[in-house]
């Protein structure tokens, strides 16, 4: 077996403006149902994030900041194109980050990770209006600073009346994890949602999850993120000699803390 890895950071987005009622129910044991009722309730067109959603996001990035000096520096920021993942990532990994180095004389440099939204990593998709994008005019206006050019249509053309079901959602991110690997970046953040993130991890037959929770059956405890949730991973091609699949290859996703 051979493999080509690059390392991995994953984040969910923080609390939107369409999660605040249904996390307070699912906090005090409420069914799908009714937590899938509140966000309805609750819908709002691209939902961005809220105030705790924002500080949430702060907080993370101060979580990353001090995990940093244990891995190689972010080359490439990767987002959905629904813009609370966005604004989340802005605020975990600001476009211009200012180091200070401490020798004789101190001095400073900043660096300007590559930025690019993809539509693969957005939420599950149609029928509620919070998983539907603006118009890639509005995103580029919005988010001057990202990388739009994966965004082929100018009108969200994915998002339908009917959910997209759970298996089209984790093709997507499994999609999604191929298109990092052929990128020329080692290290990456990518923030995504606690729905396709979960789909990808538990249900894709070519993800090969390897995570330090999992019961011995193998099924991991629990794929779903929280807010602002950071997980590190190897990520890597998995070629068995002989072995040749007409899906596609195999991903690894070992996590690493």
């Amino acid at each position: 077996m051979s493999m080509n890895t690059k390392n991995l950071i994953i984040v969910r987005h923080g609390q939107a403006q369409h999660n605040p009622r249904a996390e307070v129910a699912k906090e005090k044991g409420c069914t799908m149902e009714e937590f899938i009722s509140l966000m309805r309730e609750d819908d709002a067109l691209d939902a961005r994030l809220t105030e705790i959603g924002r500080q949430q996001a702060l907080d993370a990035a101060r979580v990353l900041q001090a995990q940093q000096d244990d891995v190689s520096p972010i080359q490439l920021v990767t987002s959905s194109t629904l813009s609370r993942a966005i604004e989340t990532a802005d605020c975990i990994f600001p476009c211009s980050i200012t180091t200070t180095t401490t020798t004789t004389t101190s001095s400073t440099s900043s660096r300007h990770p590559k930025r690019v939204c993809n539509e693969l990593f957005r939420e599950v998709n149609g029928d509620m209006l919070n998983a539907k994008r603006r118009t890639r005019t509005e995103l580029i206006e919005s988010f001057p600073d990202w990388n739009f050019d994966e965004v082929i249509d100018e009108e969200d053309a994915l998002w339908t009346p009917d959910m997209e079901t759970f298996e089209a959602a984790a093709e997507r991110g499994y999609l999604g994890l191929k298109w990092i690997m052929d990128q020329e970046e080692e290290t990456i953040l990518l923030v995504s949602h606690g729905g396709i993130l979960k789909y990808m991890m538990d249900l894709h037959p070519l993800i090969v999850l390897n995570d330090g929770r999992a019961n011995p059956g193998g099924k991991p405890v629990n794929c779903r993120f929280d807010n602002c949730e950071i997980r590190r991973y190897i990520l890597g091609w998995v070629h068995e000699e002989g072995v040749e699949s007409t899906k596609g290859p195999s991903i690894s996703l070992t996590q690493v803390s």
